[in-house]
């Protein structure tokens, strides 16, 4: 598979922000139909699959980040689109997630519940499918994209009536996804909702860093970057195993023999034996100091949260 620049490169702090606009998200959207090409009978499939998913956000984030340089029903239509296709994708990358999870931890499920994730796979494969042939027909997706970048420009009802320099723009445009984040990481994470609203907010932070290498100094921000990867890391942990115990809670639901319930409810106590581990460790290793020393790095950015 070819590899796709994530971080935003060739361009400079006093490019016109519409300029730059136009490079981030056609490096993006031309990864989005790579992987959209690939992600039924590729050779790797399932891995096609999950980067179909992290390029639509990527472009999703970009997107966000360009919004006053985009007419209102390109970007509607484009973020509808990408919507679509990343929970398509998503659907299926989870059953997949959830196979492999079983097969690791030779979990002793009923062959049932094997059965039902499978054909649920099925299920969310065949959906996917139907939505690309919509996408690949007449090119539809490819054309959604020419017009959605032949139409950035700096809208004339701005006062500047100029496009501000990329680094005035990514700079103001950065600061509210900061505030929203460090907000967040002030709350209880022993709440579920919080705990998903910061993971949702670290992503947005960290797919919008790869687009400001012109802004921030490079080891600020590759530092910035690599610490959200862990935070994400460490709250993907927790996150997920509160997942895996909703869907074991289902399976109990869905079985008719007794025998299988039962088998069901001691995975459900390992589980939720594990997410106490998990949110303990998260919360020891998530300190005060930590967020502090997040903090500090954040305001050397020169970015203002």
């Amino acid at each position: 598979m070819p590899r796709f620049q994530k971080w935003l490169v060739g361009v400079g702090p006093d490019a016109p922000a519409d300029a730059v606009a136009r490079v981030a998200l056609t490096e993006r959207l031309l990864a989005v139909s790579h992987f959209l090409d690939r992600c039924i009978g590729d050779a790797d499939e399932a891995e096609a699959i999950h980067q179909l998913r992290v390029w639509t956000r990527r472009a999703a984030a970009a997107l966000a980040i360009f919004k006053p340089a985009l007419a209102g029903s390109h970007l509607k239509r484009m973020k509808k689109t990408l919507r679509k296709i990343r929970r398509r994708a998503g659907a299926v990358r989870d059953c997949d997630v959830h196979l492999q999870r079983l097969r690791s931890q030779g979990a002793d499920v009923p062959a049932r519940v094997v059965e039902v994730l499978k054909k649920q796979r099925r299920q969310s494969r065949q959906q996917l499918k139907t939505f690309r042939r919509r996408l690949q027909s007449n090119d539809a997706f490819q054309v959604r994209v020419e017009r959605l970048l032949e139409a950035v420009e700096w809208p004339k009802r701005h006062s500047s009536r100029q496009p501000p320099p990329f680094d005035a723009f990514c700079r103001e445009r950065l600061a509210p996804l900061a505030a929203e984040f460090f907000r967040l990481a002030e709350s209880d994470l022993h709440d579920d909702t919080t705990l998903h609203a910061l993971r949702i907010a670290g992503k947005r932070l960290r797919y919008a860093l790869e687009l400001a290498p012109a802004v921030i100094p490079e080891s600020i921000n590759r530092d910035l970057y690599d610490k959200l990867d862990e935070i994400q890391d460490r709250l993907g942990e927790v996150v997920d195993q509160i997942a895996a115990i909703g869907h074991v809670n289902q399976w109990i639901d869905a079985m008719e023999k007794k025998k299988h319930r039962h088998r069901l409810r001691d995975l459900l106590g390992q589980e939720e034996k594990q997410l106490t581990r998990l949110r303990v460790r998260l919360l020891r290793w998530w300190s005060p100091s930590r967020r502090a020393q997040l903090t500090n790095l954040w305001q050397m950015s020169g970015i203002a949260r």
